[in-house]
């Protein structure tokens, strides 16, 4: 791609036209990802220690394994930070990620620690969970990277993991929040290193909003100083409403439950972010 070919682009965007989602598969991003989750200064990768260690409080008491006999179904897990949380309290965990660096960090953790943790690279969607699962969890706004029929597909996945009684926790955005943090003006930024490469570049964003179908579209182009050349990026979101992921949830076995209140989102001093949807397989 060149530069002229920014200035020809296609505006807006179509939903999945130009890819799903940032390159979390490929190895150079998985690493300096991973630098980003692991941070202490912020919670815009995966959430700080303390905080998903009090998410794991809530989520060990609501599915009632304050016992240390849960088995714990953690999807798109990062770095499994929360599966580690769990291990390390006497539970035994299964983990799946797409980025290969978070899945390579968890599993070395794990074996550091002589933890009951699993951890395997994969796409949630072609991924087997495997079975007898007490709890099942998609958090941090993951489940609005998915259209419609992927998020019926892995809810399906979910029940046939989980044992009858076994709870399923999602964390999908507040309304409105998808359009609030994805429609955005047209920006660059120039980096000697930074997430999207390890070269010098200049980073090109803008943000779209399709209120017919709610769902926005990220782009990213960077700008290779040296060479010139232009990498592509795009992610679609959307922004499911309570109601829908209601619906789509109780489809394929579930119960959908108030929530206990208590949960962590990290973002105390500010209105929530996200919210906490808890299912109960039937």
């Amino acid at each position: 791609m060149k530069i002229v070919d920014i200035v020809n682009r296609t505006v807006p965007p179509q939903p999945w036209v130009e890819g799903e989602k940032i390159p979390w598969n490929e190895p150079g991003f998985s690493e300096r990802m991973l630098k980003e989750h692991l941070s202490q200064d912020h919670n815009a990768a995966s959430r700080r220690f303390d905080i998903v260690h009090r998410q794991v409080d809530y989520l060990e008491r609501m599915a009632g394994g304050l016992n240390g006999d849960l088995k714990v179904l953690d999807l798109a897990c990062g770095p499994g930070l929360h599966s580690l949380d769990f291990a390390r309290r006497g539970h035994s965990t299964y983990g799946i990620d797409f980025s290969p660096a978070s899945i390579a960090w968890a599993k070395s953790s794990a074996t550091e620690e002589s933890l009951s943790s699993e951890f395997v690279h994969g796409d949630v969607r072609n991924t087997a969970f495997g079975t007898e699962f007490d709890l099942a969890m998609l958090l941090f706004g993951e489940i609005d990277v998915f259209s419609a029929e992927d998020v019926s597909l892995i809810v399906r996945k979910v029940r046939a993991a989980l044992n009858t009684g076994g709870a399923l926790m999602l964390e999908p955005h507040e309304p409105g929040n998808v359009r609030a943090n994805f429609e955005t003006t047209p920006s660059w930024s120039s980096h000697t290193l930074g997430l999207f490469s390890e070269r010098p570049h200049m980073l090109l964003e803008e943000g779209f909003w399709h209120d017919d179908v709610q769902m926005a579209v990220k782009r990213w182009y960077v700008l290779d100083v040296e060479t010139g050349e232009v990498t592509p990026y795009s992610q679609t979101v959307v922004q499911h409403t309570k109601d829908d992921l209601v619906q789509m949830v109780e489809a394929e076995g579930f119960t959908v439950s108030e929530a206990p209140g208590g949960w962590s989102a990290g973002n105390e001093d500010g209105p929530p972010e996200f919210y906490p949807l808890i299912a109960i397989a039937k």
